[in-house]
């Protein structure tokens, strides 16, 4: 049985691509600056009047430049001009790189020939009209409509005409063209509908500055005049004294329905005219109802009142305030609700009496009410800790008569007279000049369609709305997705440092007031998964310092979520219908377990909390909100829960393996790791062919691939380890200083051979995935941190194997291997065009890593100049320095370890080994060009020519791997 669901209103048009047709002058410019002012990117189809078109085109550039605006020309009476409008508007350079679909169509262009009589009327007039009103406009929707097919939205507004109804100047074959292109609407309106894409008819009566209409020769004429004969007259007079209000209509009139209709929210704030006059859009309550008795209201019923929507209009009051809105407290979504300012709270709006007889009755109504709530509450409360001590005097206090009225006096100060409130005074990236709402409206649709779905944590009406709304609701969260989606683009780097900063200064409150907001705490994790860095804070190698704050930042956020309680989320049943506040908490707080264990097992630390994490294994249908996000492909709730089991698995294999140092010692003595990764092996595997089966978008997939392989790698490396540490106890229990020969002579015979044979091709699988099927500018620029990092270990550690000679064949094994490192590298550089992103650093440290391989191959070649031989076995554990065996006199030797300098689950210790060479500086230019040759030569590592030693005998310490 096929399950149906409700879709989701999604009327964001900000970042879409509109086609206005016959955009050139009349409907179609307005249709055009009114889907600018939207914040759309518009294609001006012209098809004689180039010169306006791109007038227009300037025009709209000037005044929103961070939007694209393309002309496009096509003759709708060729068929061939006009099949191919839609593929060659895609197929422009500037447009083919921000859109795949036009996303919003506006068929306005049209032919108009003012022939009354039939008999007048030739057939080749009726051929002329009825191939551009009706074909042409079937033929252009028709190629539309197959990108938003494939993207699940789509906006299509015809414009027709009153002709279609039998009026209007024109003769029947105009009607004809406009009763055809209607019908089709109203087909198209129901066929299209259950795949997002809503199909709407526009039909302007007598519209002015279209060329259609002459223009009035005068504006005034004698009451009683014959209109039939004004119109013989003065053509335009005579038709604009016909229409019942006596004036022509214009084009930004028919402009704003179309927009209307293009965001699907009629009777929403903003409307159309306040956005472009840059005003407050504010809807009235309605005065209807007869008799106001001014009676006095209890506190209860005022809050009721005032809370309570009502019909209403937009007035424009004064420029850029913030639209009000109030949601009622008995909906449970507080978090939902407008900040509360501003008498209308407080009383009913048709309450005018202020008197100090009637503020305090209802003061101390209150009161007696709120104290024997109270009482009930102090009995039945759970006083667990001095804090919860704490909240209960607070709220004695607030009982206090003198609180009340000194609330009430700003209540009535706002009632009085309420100044106009500029937003983005309030909210520094947009009034310091960094960033306009139309560009804010675009980074969040970037957000949306490029980030949100490796991590949709945000909250999903964030994606919905205003920006001004959300710059009150949810500054925190906001911000956070607007540092992230301009982290990486170059164009942006001036709004990117303004949100930057905008969002250090939120951070302080967060810290030392423990604001408790789920935005805040969902701004904390997003920052922590994508960890943007100011630029002075930025090395020139990548070396884990992100991880460091991403840890930091993910513990505030824990904090911030037991001080809201949210812990209780995952142990507590769910209601049958829980609340928007409750589905979000509880997203919020599996992330915080997500992104907890995550990064601490990376960076090898404790987790903040070791509970309680998720008390029962949580589905997708935990999360229902998750579940009716749709990107494409994508289920939401499906990919959380993927994550979710995932690392789940990580935090086991981590106490289980990797728990302390003791713990691990002990395994490796007894070998009981070999059951633990056995069991492991196949819960992975359960995994891999429960999710491998869903349908997601490739990029998505593939992040979900790096993180399986990662967690295979993470688990079989155990092995590696246990059988290095075993060997160095063999090696002191026989009092030998050195070994006799390779570690790894025949690495098939030893006893974890299995297990370390799966640990190289889950690193191998982890360079291959990059390299082979993610995209690094469409892909991996846009996945948060640590799948670029799964990357960055399996690279290390397949440093490491080369050095122990790991391979069935070596010579073919290491050479795959740098062939792959430095399509890696490659991969990475295409990231970004700046060199300090993060792909260029953690490019520019496997490069470096890797000359250091070569040199020591280079030494190794030339080991006559050496007082000791350097077999092929592995190094001491020790730091640099004078030691038994080492030649300290090897020209340019520097002492360091290549296998004891660092752990390939330690990048910062790597960074470190990196850095310790002064014949390699890592600003010396080698990733300056973003390309290497195509076949990856074997050698364009080892020709790289740098000078220093490795210590390479082992005298039974243990070993770093």
């Amino acid at each position: 049985m096929t399950t149906i669901s409700l879709n989701e209103v999604d009327n964001r048009v900000q970042g879409r691509l509109a086609l206005v047709t016959g955009a050139s002058g009349g409907i179609g410019s307005g249709c055009a600056k009114g889907l600018a002012a939207d914040g759309c990117d518009v294609a001006l189809h012209y098809s004689s009047s180039k010169d306006k078109a791109e007038a227009l085109a300037s025009e709209l550039k000037a005044q929103y430049p961070t939007q694209l605006f393309a002309t496009i020309s096509a003759d709708l009476t060729s068929r061939d001009a006009t099949r191919g409008l839609v593929s060659s508007l895609l197929a422009l350079p500037d447009v083919a790189a921000k859109h795949k679909a036009v996303s919003i169509l506006v068929a306005n262009a049209g032919l108009g020939r003012r022939i009354r009589d039939i008999q007048d009327i030739e057939e080749m007039d009726w051929d002329d009209i009825m191939e551009v009103n009706a074909r042409s406009q079937f033929v252009v929707t028709k190629a539309a409509l197959q990108g938003m097919r494939q993207q699940g939205w789509g906006r299509v507004i015809l414009v027709g005409s009153i002709a279609s109804h039998g009026g209007g100047i024109n003769g029947c074959h105009y009607a004809a063209s406009k009763g055809a292109l209607c019908s089709m609407g109203k087909n198209l309106a129901t066929v299209l509908a259950a795949e997002g894409i809503t199909v709407n008819i526009v039909s302007p009566a007598m519209i002015g500055a279209t060329g259609m209409i002459p223009t009035p020769k005068s504006r005034t004429w004698t009451k009683g005049t014959d209109i039939d004969a004004l119109k013989e007259q003065d053509p335009g007079l005579g038709i604009a004294a016909s229409v019942p209000i006596h004036r022509l209509g214009i084009p930004e009139e028919v402009a704003s329905v179309v927009s209307m209709d293009s965001t699907g929210s009629p009777g929403t704030p903003p409307c159309q005219r306040c956005i472009e006059e840059k005003r407050e859009c504010v809807l009235a309550t309605s005065r209807r109802g007869g008799r106001r008795v001014r009676k006095k209201k209890n506190l209860g019923e005022a809050e009721a009142s005032a809370a309570g929507g009502g019909s209403g209009t937009a007035i424009a009051a004064g420029p850029l305030q913030t639209p009000v809105r109030q949601t009622s407290a008995r909906d449970g979504h507080g978090m939902d609700a407008w900040p509360h300012g501003g008498a209308a709270q407080h009383q009913d709006p048709s309450w005018t009496g202020d008197g100090s007889a009637s503020r305090t009755d209802a003061s101390q109504s209150a009161s007696r009410r709120s104290s024997v709530a109270l009482e009930g509450h102090l009995a039945s409360a759970d006083l667990l800790n001095p804090s919860d001590a704490l909240d209960l005097l607070a709220q004695v206090a607030d009982l206090e008569p003198g609180n009340h009225d000194k609330e009430s006096m700003p209540a009535r100060t706002a009632n009085s007279r309420q100044a106009p409130r500029d937003t983005n005074l309030r909210y520094p990236p947009i009034s310091d000049g960094a960033l306009g709402f139309a560009d804010a409206a675009a980074l969040i649709q970037h957000y949306h369609e490029n980030f949100h779905p490796f991590f949709p944590i945000v909250y999903k009406s964030i994606f919905d709305g205003h920006i001004s709304e959300w710059i009150e609701k949810e500054p925190h969260v906001l911000t956070a997705v607007l540092t992230v989606a301009s982290k990486e683009e170059p164009s942006w780097q001036r709004a990117h440092e303004a949100c930057s900063r905008h969002m250090e200064s939120l951070l302080s409150p967060l810290i030392y007031g423990g604001v408790t907001t789920v935005g805040a705490v969902e701004a904390l994790l997003i920052l922590a998964e994508w960890a943007p860095q100011p630029p002075h804070e930025i090395s020139s190698i990548g070396c884990g310092k992100e991880d460091y704050g991403a840890w930091m930042l993910v513990g505030v956020a824990i904090r911030l979520g037991y001080l809201q309680r949210m812990e209780q989320t995952g142990l507590q049943d769910p209601p049958e219908s829980p609340s928007e506040s409750f589905s979000r908490k509880k997203i919020a707080w599996a992330a915080c377990y997500m992104s907890d264990r995550q990064v601490s097992i990376r960076l090898g630390k404790g987790f903040w909390s070791r509970g309680p994490g998720p008390a029962s294994n949580l589905r997708a249908v935990d999360f229902p909100s998750l579940q009716s996000q749709q990107l494409g492909p994508d289920n939401m709730g499906l990919l959380f829960q993927a994550q979710l089991e995932l690392t789940q698995l990580f935090s086991n294999a981590h106490d289980i393996l990797y728990s302390s140092t003791s713990h691990r010692e002990q395994l490796y003595v007894g070998g009981e790791y070999v059951r633990y990764i056995d069991d492991f092996a196949a819960v992975l595997r359960k995994w891999k062919m429960t999710w491998g089966s869903f349908s997601f978008t490739p990029h998505v997939k593939a992040s979900l691939i790096l993180s399986y392989d990662f967690l295979r790698l993470y688990i079989n490396a155990f092995a590696f380890q246990a059988t290095m540490n075993r060997a160095a106890a063999k090696t002191r229990k026989a009092n030998k200083s050195h070994t006799t020969g390779p570690l790894f002579a025949d690495l098939a015979a030893a006893p974890d051979a299995r297990f370390i044979y799966e640990s190289i091709d889950a690193a191998n699988s982890l360079l291959s995935i990059l390299n082979s099927f993610i995209d690094p500018v469409a892909g991996l620029k846009y996945m948060p941190l640590k799948y670029s990092l799964f990357v960055i270990y399996a690279a290390v550690f397949l440093f490491k194997a080369c050095l122990y000679n790991l391979f069935a064949t070596p010579n073919e094994g290491i050479t795959g291997v740098r062939r792959a490192i430095l399509g890696t590298i490659a991969q990475l550089q295409k990231t970004s065009s700046s060199t300090q992103s993060i792909g260029h650093r953690y490019a520019r440290s496997l490069r470096l890593l890797w000359r250091k391989r070569s040199s020591k191959r280079g030494q190794k070649h030339d080991n006559s100049q050496a007082a000791q031989p350097a077999p092929n076995i592995p190094p001491e554990q020790s730091l640099p320095g004078p030691q038994e065996g080492f030649d300290s006199g090897l020209q340019g030797g520097i002492g360091l370890d290549a296998l004891n300098g660092f752990s390939w689950r330690d990048l910062d210790s790597l960074g470190q080994y990196i850095s310790n060479d002064a014949s390699i500086h890592t600003t010396d230019g080698v990733l300056t060009t973003p390309e290497f040759d195509s076949e990856h030569s074997t050698n364009a590592v080892d020709a790289l020519p740098v000078d220093f030693a490795y210590q390479n005998m082992w005298n039974g310490g243990d070993i770093i791997f």
